[in-house]
């Protein structure tokens, strides 16, 4: 099941441009749900964190790739959040520690919702107005460097902290010669 999860995060990411509102809501989705599914001693942690990585990275660079000819009023925005997480996820896959995305949080994904939603639903258009955008951009940014903290730094896992559901991750293999 979770290969099936991760096939669906690599197709459905570029048709953004098809069905935007759908695919959106479907990748947040998806990245939600797939550590569920790895956990059943399917990868290890680590594997996982890395395929993970791999994956946002192409959710971001069609969500990029998207705002570049959709949200054009963003993009430059958008496009300096998308390289300071890329940077991130680069130091990532080189030093294989997610603590580095305490340094690097994810502002290009929470922001992009942001306006696409506020975009998209005219009733939240006053979330980018004039009078607004500071506080809205406040929020968002905060409440990412929290979630931030929770999840590389704390580590810290509802379903396991809070629920007891210990997760069941692949041991870590030795090869024998």
């Amino acid at each position: 099941m979770y290969y099936f999860v991760v096939l669906l995060r690599i197709i459905s990411a570029p048709l953004i441009f098809v069905w935007p509102l759908q695919v959106i809501i479907l990748s947040f989705f998806l990245d939600v749900i797939d550590i569920e599914f790895a956990s059943r001693k399917v990868l290890t942690l680590a594997k996982y964190e890395r395929y993970d990585k791999a994956l946002d990275l192409w959710w971001y660079l069609n969500a990029m790739a998207f705002s570049w000819f959709y949200l054009p009023d963003y993009k430059f925005l958008l496009l300096i959040l998308f390289i300071f997480r890329s940077i991130g996820e680069i130091i990532f896959f080189i030093k294989n520690n997610r603590r580095i995305f305490f340094l690097f949080p994810n502002f290009f994904e929470n922001i992009f919702f942001l306006i696409f939603f506020s975009i998209y639903f005219r009733q939240l258009n006053f979330l980018l107005d004039k009078k607004f955008i500071f506080f809205s951009l406040s929020v968002v940014i905060i409440g990412k460097i929290f979630q931030e903290w929770w999840v590389h730094i704390a580590q810290i896992s509802i379903p396991e902290h809070f629920f007891g559901k210990k997760r069941k991750w692949r041991k870590k293999t030795t090869k024998v010669l």
